[in-house]
């Protein structure tokens, strides 16, 4: 793994233990690597925002990739590598799915989220329809109690080629929280990792991908090292090529330290 040169993490599930938490020594770890030039880029479902937020607890590199792979930011320099703003078409055609089936969404910009729901939380900015916002969307995230209404909507987008579902809900529970991230159907974690890579000027065999759901799949296509912690989807297992203990158990400091172990021999 010594000539591994940047690390893409996916957060909830992975980086983050059961309580939302990144531990201290997983910090260190990150840090060490900073100081070893190894970019460590955040890669999730999650808005720009908030994985910004997340990225400067630790300062462990410049960039992150946010939406599922719709965004790729760097924060230090305030600049926009790749976006994917879903069409006004697209766009409408979600609005007609939330009205029928009365949905709640979470609408992903470059500044903000927006929502139609009044019970989310702080830092959304309130909104009756998608029409109601005027900046690029790159990612909605639909949200329901209701397993019926969400499956029929699943079942209308899969007629829909030019979206998709990027991540939705791992273990769903009828009358629990079920969510999908809806993107435009060419993005994904694998795609944003290879056009970071090319801007950055760094092989994909120089690549590292720690992930735990199914999401992460497209980072395992295209990494060389492909990390499942132990708590990942079994699919996820399938394409990786390193396994290593869970979130819950610093899984991720684990391998970051056996990755500054072999730099360092």
């Amino acid at each position: 793994m010594k000539e591994v040169k940047i690390v893409f993490i996916d957060i909830d599930g992975t980086l983050r233990d059961s309580n939302g938490k990144i531990s201290d020594d997983t910090i260190k770890s990150i840090l060490k690597l900073k100081n070893e030039g190894i970019q460590i880029v955040l890669t999730t479902g999650r808005s720009l925002k908030y994985t910004i937020n997340v990225s400067k607890l630790y300062d462990g590199g410049n960039y992150i990739i946010s939406s599922n792979g719709a965004e790729i930011y760097n924060y230090k320099s305030n600049n926009m590598i790749f976006s994917s703003p879903i069409s006004k078409e697209d766009l409408a055609f979600i609005e007609e799915k939330i009205l029928i089936y009365r949905l709640f969404f979470i609408a992903n910009t470059e500044g903000f989220r927006y929502s139609n729901n009044i019970k989310v939380e702080t830092g959304v900015k309130q909104v009756n329809s998608l029409k109601d916002i005027d900046k690029p969307i790159n990612q909605v995230v639909i949200q329901s109690y209701d397993a019926e209404k969400m499956m029929l909507f699943k079942r209308d987008l899969e007629d829909h080629k030019s979206l998709k579902i990027s991540n939705k809900t791992k273990n769903p529970i009828e009358g629990k929280y079920f969510f999908y991230d809806v993107t435009n159907s060419n993005v994904s974690k694998g795609e944003a990792i290879k056009k970071l890579c090319e801007h950055l000027n760094i092989p994909l065999d120089k690549t590292m991908a720690i992930g735990d759901s199914n999401n992460d799949v497209d980072m395992f296509e295209v990494c060389k090292y492909k990390v499942a912690v132990a708590n990942a989807d079994n699919e996820l297992k399938k394409h990786s090529n390193i396994e290593t203990l869970s979130n819950d158990q610093d899984g991720v400091k684990i391998v970051l330290d056996r990755l500054y172990s072999e730099i360092k021999s």
